[in-house]
């Protein structure tokens, strides 16, 4: 199964955006649990799941999973299932950038901390020019991550669907140095 043949299923099968927007961050945060680039991940949350989500005020105001690396640096995720045409304009980018610049808990130390990084991961390469300009030199910075690189992925995207993670969830012969 390829990365778009999932799509297409949370496209069709969704009752709502709301739950196609929450199978793309399950099967997302899947990924970077299973992905040999991501390999210093120790915890990738949902939202829901994020331990210090009440410094946030409890609720997604812009974040959809959290990160944390062996180190204990925090990462912040955007996951956005769009339709390759759609264009990301900049009202949909403020959101994530106020949220994830704000401080919160470590869970584990009890510190006061901030994200190290910032990620988006969309469904489409399109990127308004005042989206693109707002995510430039940012601190923490911002990377994208596009349909192009989740489709290229050493993955196997079939395995992910059927809630494999890890190594076993890599396409057979490609697996990490």
């Amino acid at each position: 199964m390829k990365f778009n043949d999932i799509l297409y299923k949370f496209r069709t099968e969704s009752f709502s955006q709301a739950e196609k927007g929450t199978k793309f961050e399950r099967i997302i945060r899947d990924w970077f649990l299973s992905d040999p680039r991501y390999s210093m991940l120790k915890n990738v949350w949902l939202w829901e799941d994020f331990p210090s989500k009440h410094d946030f005020g409890g609720h997604d105001t812009g974040i959809d999973l959290v990160a944390q690396t062996e180190l204990g640096e925090f990462w912040a995720i955007q996951c956005k299932c769009y339709s390759e045409n759609t264009t990301i304009d900049k009202p949909a980018v403020d959101t994530f950038l106020a949220t994830s610049s704000r401080t919160f808990t470590d869970p584990d130390t009890f510190q006061t901390t901030k994200f190290s990084d910032r990620i988006w991961v969309s469904t489409t390469s399109r990127w308004g020019t005042n989206a693109a300009e707002a995510i430039k030199n940012q601190d923490p910075p911002v990377t994208r991550i596009s349909l192009f690189d989740l489709e290229n992925s050493s993955v196997d995207w079939g395995k992910l669907y059927n809630n494999l993670v890890g190594r076993s969830a890599l396409q057979e012969g490609k697996t990490p140095m």
